[in-house]
């Protein structure tokens, strides 16, 4: 009950303080609109005055001028004047007037203020008037009048403002002030002039009536007065009525609450101090049941107390559930070998399960720190981590570390996810962490990565970690102006041993040449294996250009003793080519790129040498040849190699065929250089790769145009080794293809025989999977090399190409009966041939006897550009086959 009316009492106060604002705050809006809604109405107001009054002074100046009386010249003028005023006193509403020549002399005056003010010197200018000594207010109106001969002259009229006009222009419960210089000059209420203060919101009549003010200055300019508006506000419901009504009405609603709810209040109160106790109990004891009766007697009746029991109800029975089930977790969690701890924010171990004590062979952790069972090398990461969590830097943090063990020997590795958690005022109040044995993944992690960053064979970094260190060395020399060396090392005829020892015995002399390169070497320099037969020295941090030198004939003289493999002994030589930072170049690839063709050079030169990139201006290149290594590079970027088309020439039908793709330079000093001097000299400078795929872009925009314009032509090109043998080649190959939406059967890829030979298993393999694809395989130069039938079975080849050599030699019986011999072996195999350099028609004839199914040469047509070709194509009896559009 006491609660009840202290609530009403709150209610009735509260009630009290708001209906006070609201009465104050409608009171403010109200006087606000009405102060609002008076100067609105005034200042429409006065400009209607005004030219009521301007009006009027027209009217009075039309009325003379009507006379005619001004224009007379004599004497009797002025009194007539005076006379005409004087009848017209009645309908004027200007008792004083002047009448001024046009220099500003006073003619005439009228009215007893008139008289005064006649010889004022202002007075032409201005537009107000004040006569102190009758205490009277004009307004002055200023108009032309025509004065006959004297010409124009100026009417002053004086308007009277006094409280007579001002109760005119007042509306109703209005009163009007007129200010000027500092004092009231009229009123329209005849109110005390000493009350009246401009500049303010509010007053009050000395009945106490308010009046809300607001000042409105004269329209026009200059000095001007200004009107005082005041506006009566009756208070149609008084404060005190107003808060009494509220104040009854809060008496009545507490006393119906008082009468009609104070039993249901009581029951109610009771039924929550019930919920309260059981909540107490079950906090105290943790069980359900045991507080059962209190939940049953709060919820004794249905309403919203009942659903808040059987909500704690509920709530208590999933608590004891998730209890249960926490702690089958728990025991489940101890079974596994993994460990959770809780650790305060400084790192001591609060709680620990079961599986910390088998990871730590502790079982007193608890009050310890995490940071002594933990390798000393590790423990400033986990300190740093820690705190990390600790600070709210970070929330999570998973982290490996190792465990600290007595002998040292077997270091266990755990893998750590830490967590903090938050108290009531969301501050880090602690870290839980779960951890985990990894050692033996770590191992197996271990040997991954080094699988992955070695070479499988000698154990020597790869091309991987090769790259890797020579990033770091070349930023390390940029800081020191040190000098790095990378030497490209390529054993001379080790495919010889490969062939007559089997690869068994290459693989163990590969691996011997390892061990003796890494015996001649620093700590500081690495040797690794590039691939096959290819080996390459880092050499970090060196002096001069010469202590590369002495380390390059350094290892050389090692490898060159001779190597005891099983009964064989074998003299092993190299071919080396160095390239130095910063001189070569100053990133990986152009080194890299330098050292090869020094390398490429350096076999060029007779094998089992060494070539430094920067001596092979002096090591026996002509002038001719040193400038077109020079220009190579440039005129690949600058895309000057071109692709020329030589036409295939079907020997039955006569038509054209096909094309075959040749690479075609023209420089701007040399000429046309011939692509049997720059192809050779791309290869030995690692230049073929961009040269063919120019070339290959080129030729499959011309196979896209051709095919558009319905001309179904074969494609020729020629594919070098280092093309064919690169990791990607047939998936760019096959990507372009797709892209210029050419069918991969078009296009034939030409190899040579002697390339095909070099390596026949991995030729193969490349081969059958570029057969796959659909693109077709041809053997160019055949003749000149010594394949064997069962290798060129092993090829997947479609056709071959007869060597020029023995076109040439047609004439002769030996060149005849190789050139059947060719053609035979190619209708057993079930391939087609193609004969090239055919430059005469008895040759054509001859090779169309023998069987020859494709014929190609300058006898046909020379090699031309694209544009050529096409008029060349137009132009010939037989057009090519085309494409059936229909």
């Amino acid at each position: 009950m006491a609660r009840l009316l202290l609530l009403g009492l709150f209610v009735a106060v509260v009630i009290t303080i708001l209906a006070a604002n609201s009465h104050r705050s409608q009171g403010e809006l109200e006087i606000m609109q009405k102060r609002t809604t008076i100067h609105q109405f005034y200042e429409k107001e006065l400009p209607r005055v005004e030219e009521r009054w301007q009006g009027d002074a027209v009217q009075m100046k039309e009325r003379i001028e009507f006379s005619r009386i001004l224009e007379d010249r004599n004497e009797v003028r002025w009194p007539k004047f005076n006379a005409f005023l004087n009848a017209q006193s009645e309908f004027t509403h200007f008792a004083n007037l002047l009448i001024l020549h046009n220099s500003g002399q006073t003619l005439f005056h009228y009215g007893p203020e008139a008289h005064k003010i006649q010889d004022n010197p202002i007075l032409p200018s201005a537009n107000w008037h004040y006569s102190e000594e009758a205490r009277e207010f004009y307004r002055i109106y200023r108009l032309p009048i025509w004065l006959g001969a004297e010409g124009q002259g100026v009417l002053l009229l004086l308007k009277t403002v006094n409280n007579a006009a001002m109760s005119a222009m007042a509306a109703p419960e209005t009163h009007l002030h007129l200010y000027y210089h500092d004092q009231i000059l009229a009123t329209s209420n005849g109110d005390n002039p000493k009350l009246i203060q401009p500049g303010i919101k509010e007053a009050h009549t000395p009945s106490g009536l308010l009046l809300i003010q607001t000042d409105i200055p004269w329209p026009g300019s200059g000095i001007r007065p200004t009107l005082i508006v005041q506006r009566e506000l009756h208070v149609i419901y008084p404060l005190k009525e107003f808060l009494l009504r509220q104040l009854f009405s809060v008496l009545i609603i507490t006393s119906l609450i008082w009468l009609g709810l104070g039993r249901w209040l009581t029951r109610t109160i009771r039924r929550v101090e019930h919920l309260e106790m059981a909540a107490k109990d079950y906090t105290q004891a943790g069980l359900a049941s045991r507080v059962s009766e209190q939940l049953h007697i709060a919820g004794a009746q249905p309403d919203e107390i009942s659903d808040l029991a059987d909500a704690m109800k509920k709530l208590m029975h999933e608590i004891e559930s998730r209890n249960l089930e926490q702690k089958a977790y728990l025991e489940t969690l101890s079974m596994l070998e993994e460990a959770v701890l809780e650790l305060s924010c400084d790192g001591v171990i609060l709680h620990a399960s079961a599986g910390w004590t088998k990871l730590s062979h502790s079982d007193d952790a608890p009050g310890k720190k995490l940071y002594e069972y933990i390798h000393s090398d590790d423990r400033e990461l986990l300190q740093a981590q820690c705190q990390a969590l600790s600070s709210g830097e970070k929330n999570y943090a998973e982290l490996r570390l190792r465990l600290d063990t007595e002998s040292g020997l077997h270091e266990p590795w755990m893998e750590c996810r830490f967590v903090c958690f938050h108290d009531e005022a969301g501050k880090v109040a602690g870290i839980r962490g779960v951890l985990r044995d990894i050692t033996q993944i770590h191992q197996h992690e271990k040997q991954i990565t080094h699988m992955a960053l070695h070479d499988a064979l000698t154990g020597l970094p790869n091309r991987m970690l090769l790259e890797d260190r020579i990033k770091v060395s070349l930023r390390q020399a940029s800081r020191t102006q040190l000098i790095v060396g990378i030497c490209f090392i390529d054993l001379d005829h080790f495919k010889n041993v490969n062939d007559t020892l089997g690869h068994n015995s290459g693989d163990k002399l590969l691996l011997a040449i390892a061990e003796r390169l890494k015996r001649q070497l620093r700590e500081g320099d690495t040797v690794a294996r590039w691939g096959g037969d290819e080996f390459v020295l880092l050499l970090p941090a060196m002096n001069s250009a010469q202590d590369v030198r002495e380390i390059a004939l350094k290892v050389c003289e090692a490898v060159q003793p001779p190597l005891q493999l099983e009964d064989t002994e074998l003299t092993v030589t190299f071919s080396m080519g160095v390239a130095l930072y910063p001189d070569d170049g100053e990133d990986t690839e152009t080194l890299f790129s330098q050292a090869d063709r020094a390398m490429f050079f350096a076999k060029a030169q007779g094998r089992n040498q060494i070539c430094f990139f920067t001596d092979m201006t002096t090591k026996g290149i002509d002038k001719r040849e040193l400038y077109i290594q020079n220009r190579l590079a440039s005129a690949i970027n600058s895309r000057q190699i071109q692709a020329w088309f030589q036409p295939v020439i079907s020997a039955n039908s006569g038509c054209c065929t096909g094309v075959e793709v040749l690479a075609r330079w023209h420089d701007d000093e040399q000429g046309w250089i011939s692509p049997a001097t720059f192809i050779p000299i791309a290869e030995n400078l690692g230049l073929i790769h961009e040269i063919g795929h120019q070339i290959l872009l080129a030729s499959l925009s011309a196979a896209k145009r051709w095919k558009e314009s319905g001309l179904n032509l074969t494609m020729a090109i020629n594919v070098s080794k280092r093309q064919l043998f690169t990791t990607n080649f047939s998936e760019r190959l096959i990507e372009e293809v797709a892209k210029h939406q050419i069918s991969p059967a078009q296009i034939i890829l030409e190899i040579t025989e002697s390339l095909a030979l070099l390596d026949v298993d991995q030729a193969a393999t490349r081969l059958q999977d570029l057969k796959q694809a659909g693109f077709r395989i041809a053997i160019d130069d055949f003749g000149t090399g010594y394949s064997s039938l069962s290798q060129l079975h092993e090829m997947h080849v479609d056709e071959l190409k007869i060597d020029i050599s023995f076109v040439r030699r047609l004439h002769e019986a030996n060149g005849l009966s190789m050139t059947q011999a060719i053609i035979n072996l190619a209708r057993a195999l079930n391939l087609e041939i193609v004969a090239e350099g055919v430059e005469t028609a008895e040759a054509a004839s001859k090779l169309r006897e023998l069987g020859a199914d494709s014929l190609q040469g300058n006898y046909f047509a020379r090699p031309m550009p694209a544009a050529e070709f096409e008029q060349w194509l137009k132009n010939q009896p037989y057009q090519a086959t085309r494409t059936n559009t229909g």
